[in-house]
This record gives structure tokens, C-alpha cells and sequence, in this order.
């Protein structure tokens, strides 16, 4: 093909036909253009439906992951809600003793021994850059946020366990009620550490040491004062966990609006 339109050149040259070959030359320039313009939209859809592709693919592990986060996040709000209700009922206890016994309030004080951390699957779309596949600014906004979101609820979560730690747990030591309420802890199938529920308690009973009386525990201010404050804590980050909830649920929307069917 090349060869032939060179022909037509030489030939228009040699019978000076100037004027001709110029429009010839032109012709020949123009269909050059068109030729790569075609060449690079070829190449722009072949590049837009690999990236299509690419992006659906994300949204797809983004649908899952997202998921899977809702998923978590509900099992920690039910866990938290487990302590908030036996809370509740230790200081109904505080307020009338006599709806209390006194392996009732080692049972419940044995419910609040499960400091719970929302742990979801991070995605690496923002740190890498890898976002800007996405085509959704809203989507893309939610992902941004999402980080932040999540940092705010481990936070308070961490409070609670610190405080569980460093003050909870060094007290029940030091009043001398840890070992029976471990004991009940492991009596009462905790939830959120075990599959199998066929195990054997590894506390061999409870404490023959221990003397304090129902009315000792009901007349005791610091511990009152830990149950209102591990209540408080548990509470508020239930509350957090519901907004973080809302963003789960927007995000998993926008990315349903966006995955082709």
C-alpha cells in the first residue's frame, strides 16, 4: 500500500502536475491522522475495558470485604449489649439487694470479663492510589473516610480495655473474687472466644478462701463505681458502632449501584 501511494507521488512529480501532487501530498497527510486517531482509540477502549474490568473486580472483593466488616462489627455490638444488660442488672442489685444472691452477682460480674476490638479488613485502595480506578466520587469519599471512622471506634474500644486491665482487673485480685469469677466465666460458654463449645472448665472449682458476704459486695462503692463505668464505656461504643454501622451499609449500597449486573 505504501508503494503504491509513493508510485502516485513520482508519478505527479515527473509529469509536473505541482499543484495536484500538493493536494495528493495533503490527502495522503490527513489519511495518516485518521489512521492514528483510529490507532489510539483503538488502544483507549482496549485500555477503558481493561480498567473496567479492574474496577469490577474491586467493587466485587469491596462488596465481600465490606460485608464481612457489617458482619464482625454486629457480633461486637451483640457481645457489648450481653454487658450492657448484666450492668444493668448489678447496679438493680446495688439499688435493691434483695433481688440478689450472691452467685448471681459472680455470674453477671463473670459477663463483663469480655473486652471486645473491632478488627476489619482494610483494603489498600487509598494508601496505594489504586482508588482512582474507581469511578464513583461518593464511593471514593466513603472509602477515604472509612479509615477514620474506624479509628474513632477502636479508640474508645481501647479505653475500655485499659481501664479493664489496669483497674477492673487488678481489683478483683485484690478483693479476693477473681478466681470464682473465673470460674463462672468459663461455666457460662463465653461467646466470643470459643467455637466448640465442649471443653472443660479449667478452673477446678471455686474459691474455699473467699468469705465476703452478698451484702460485702452490694455495700461496695469502688466496685459499683466500675460496673457504671465499664456500663458507660460498652454503651458508647455501641453507639459508635451503630454510625460506623450506617457507613457499612451506605458503602455497600453505593458499591451495589455501581457493580454491573
Amino acid at each position: 500500500m505504501i508503494k503504491f501511494f509513493r508510485q502516485i507521488r513520482y508519478n505527479l512529480m515527473e509529469q509536473n502536475k505541482t499543484g495536484r501532487y500538493l493536494k495528493y501530498a495533503i490527502g495522503e497527510i490527513i489519511l495518516v491522522v485518521i489512521g492514528i486517531l483510529i490507532a489510539l482509540q483503538i488502544n483507549n477502549w482496549n485500555e477503558q475495558r481493561k480498567e473496567n474490568i479492574q474496577e469490577q473486580a474491586i467493587l466485587k472483593r469491596l462488596q465481600k470485604e465490606f460485608n464481612s466488616n457489617k458482619e464482625q462489627l454486629q457480633q461486637k455490638v451483640t457481645i457489648r449489649d450481653r454487658i450492657i444488660r448484666n450492668c444493668t442488672e448489678l447496679l438493680e442489685y446495688f439499688n435493691d439487694p434483695n433481688e440478689a444472691t450472691l452467685d448471681s452477682i459472680i455470674v453477671k460480674h463473670s459477663r463483663l470479663m469480655t473486652p471486645t476490638s473491632f478488627d476489619p479488613i482494610q483494603n489498600d485502595l487509598v494508601s496505594s492510589g489504586n482508588i482512582e480506578i474507581l469511578k464513583s466520587e461518593e464511593l471514593k469519599q466513603l472509602l477515604i473516610n472509612w479509615s477514620t471512622d474506624v479509628i474513632q471506634l477502636q479508640e474508645v474500644e481501647q479505653m475500655f480495655y485499659r481501664y479493664h486491665e489496669n483497674n477492673v482487673v487488678p481489683y478483683l485480685d485484690e478483693i479476693g473474687l477473681q478466681r470464682n469469677i473465673m470460674y463462672a466465666f468459663w461455666e457460662d460458654n463465653p461467646i466470643n472466644l470459643l467455637e466448640s463449645k465442649s471443653y472443660k472448665n479449667p478452673i477446678s472449682g471455686k474459691s474455699k478462701l473467699f468469705n465476703t458476704t452478698k451484702d460485702d459486695l452490694l455495700n461496695n462503692t469502688k466496685l459499683e463505681s466500675q460496673i457504671v463505668y465499664t456500663l458507660t464505656l460498652n454503651e458508647f461504643n455501641n453507639q459508635e458502632s451503630i454510625t460506623l454501622m450506617k457507613r457499612i451499609e451506605e458503602i455497600l449500597e453505593t458499591i451495589k449501584s455501581e457493580i454491573k449486573k
